[in-house]
């Protein structure tokens, strides 16, 4: 039977993993799901512990299915795409999903329970959907704001000027067969540290119909070296919050990113 929604995360299988499957695992039991799980370097020697642990906690209505080519398609780790963050995986597992519409969860984020049911509620009659975003510390797991700074659609926020708003991987959905041609962009990079692609990917959806749940249902892991680093910390002082870590366990940016 064809699933309502599929879930492709990426990952270098760190111990986040867990959490981010979890996550998935916790929606609700009335929904068929895919979870898609692709590796792109098992960096911590830690992938078949994970495959294992996620193999006997995948409740009835989840399929998940683990792709692991035995190495890397990402320029970062010897293939040859040039997304730091997955290389072609988030394109290869879009086509692999046994469901219409895809969406993405990095695998240091995390959701809250109702959203994949909001995020279907919403995705008839569009070719995309998104729901607002939660910064996280991810060493505690505990929320701290929800972000009215960056991913907050098209034409809003930060970036609205210069990119005309902005919208982050995780908890994104598209409708892969009305967006088959930009699904190439997950494998590419504008920038010499390998990454930009949601950028490339946020171009060409910010002028398709799409709807947003209005609801904040991602928790994103915050990475102090992360170039916006400095402004989340201040957003979130703001409103009453504080960032506590040092540094991101695991953090895979080589550099602060592009602002």
């Amino acid at each position: 039977m064809r699933h309502d929604l599929a879930i492709a995360i990426a990952t270098v299988c760190r111990p986040s993993l867990l959490r981010a499957v979890r996550s998935v695992f916790a929606q609700s039991p009335d929904l068929r799901l895919q979870v898609l799980i692709g590796v792109d370097a098992d960096l911590f020697g830690a992938g078949p512990a994970l495959r294992d642990v996620i193999a006997r906690e995948t409740p009835a209505n989840v399929t998940v299915t683990w792709v692991d080519p035995g190495y890397s398609t990402s320029r970062r780790h010897g293939g040859p795409h040039a997304c730091g963050y997955g290389g072609a995986l988030r394109t290869v597992l879009s086509f692999l999903a046994d469901a219409r519409h895809v969406m993405y969860l990095d695998d240091d984020d995390w959701l809250a329970p109702s959203h994949c049911a909001d995020i279907i509620a919403v995705l008839p009659g569009h070719k995309w959907a998104f729901a607002y975003s939660i910064y996280a510390d991810g060493a505690s797991a505990r929320g701290l704001a929800v972000d009215e700074l960056e991913s907050v659609g098209v034409g809003r926020g930060v970036f609205a000027e210069r990119f005309g708003g902005f919208v982050r991987p995780s908890g994104l959905a598209l409708d892969k067969l009305a967006l088959l041609h930009i699904l190439h962009l997950w494998a590419c990079s504008p920038f010499e540290g390998g990454d930009g692609e949601d950028r490339l990917i946020f171009t060409q959806l910010k002028d398709q119909p799409h709807a947003c749940t209005g609801k904040a249902t991602i928790f994103y892991a915050l990475d102090p070296k992360d170039g916006m680093h400095p402004q989340r910390c201040a957003f979130i002082a703001r409103r009453g919050g504080v960032f506590e870590s040092e540094q991101k366990k695991y953090s895979l940016r080589l550099k602060p990113n592009h602002t």
